[in-house]
């Protein structure tokens, strides 16, 4: 019986067709029964570990959450665990951990390890040697292993921990590179079938990268309590495997004014539309 069912969107070029493999493997050996369900725009598909199932998805233009609609809707599991193709769980555990946290509520945020180099394989032993302090830039030292980066800052932006990237990584970047990150995984999300299936799961109305994830934390903490991972828990890490992402675009920027559109409509409204076209409004 599968009890988590981990739903993942792949589409466009992004190292997420590399590392999808591995992720794969991660989620699927977690101590708790789980499935990976993959929905795929377009692109060919890596060769993934057996028992991933593969949606094709006729979503165009492309987007994280349309993706995530159609995985979850062939999902099996009683919960869902929302993710990406380029961020695995650290420890056999995670899940089992994740869901003693979210308790009758949803778990949003865990802390990310972010992993600078190309390497693919990393030990969780290696990364359990950071303990609970705070490390987010992780480098490979000459014996191939994770190390924190040296030039490591911290910033809030409101009540959001940030990480700037070093110096010598944005001068080798190009402009419109990603500057810095959360220490946690913004998307990252675990909730029960019942909730997602009652907000609508994600808006349609996104496109391309950013604000569907917002937009979906927003509605979840209306209905159920909302456990904030990285604070309640910062041992709870995923990692992730860092890539280039567009720091500003006139895509971002049309997602970003639809949110606050949304938002200033208010949480109920959103819930109402996105329930009728998810399918499962009964009023």
């Amino acid at each position: 019986m599968t009890d988590v069912s981990v739903v993942i969107p792949l589409f466009g070029t992004h190292r997420g067709r590399e590392t999808l493999p591995v992720v794969c493997a991660s989620w699927l050996a977690q101590s708790v029964p789980c499935e990976v369900v993959v929905a795929v725009a377009d692109g060919p598909v890596p060769a993934l570990p057996a028992g991933v199932r593969v949606i094709p998805a006729d979503v165009s233009p492309a987007a994280p959450g349309l993706l995530r609609n159609v995985a979850a809707a062939r999902a099996r599991g009683s919960w869902f665990y929302l993710a990406d193709a380029d961020v695995r769980p650290v420890g056999v555990d995670f899940l089992e951990r994740a869901k003693r946290l979210a308790g009758a509520g949803a778990l949003a945020q865990p802390w990310m390890y972010r992993l600078l180099s190309d390497a693919l394989e990393v030990d969780d032993d290696a990364l359990d040697v950071f303990g609970h302090e705070k490390r987010c830039l992780l480098l490979r030292d000459a014996a191939g292993r994770p190390v924190p980066h040296p030039d490591e800052r911290f910033v809030y932006d409101g009540d959001d921990l940030m990480v700037p990237l070093p110096e010598e990584v944005l001068r080798a970047a190009p402009p419109e590179q990603l500057r810095w990150r959360a220490a946690f995984h913004w998307g990252s999300m675990l909730l029960r079938r019942e909730v997602f299936d009652a907000v609508g799961g994600y808006y349609d109305g996104y496109r391309g990268w950013g604000c569907e994830d917002d937009d979906l934390l927003a509605k979840v903490r209306a209905v159920t309590s909302v456990v904030t991972a990285w604070r309640a828990e910062p041992a709870l890490r995923c990692l992730h495997f860092e890539h280039d992402g567009p720091y500003e675009s006139a895509e971002f920027a049309a997602n970003r004014a639809v949110l606050a559109g949304r938002i200033a409509a208010g949480v109920d409204s959103m819930i109402r539309a996105d329930a009728a076209a998810w399918g499962k409004d009964d009023k």
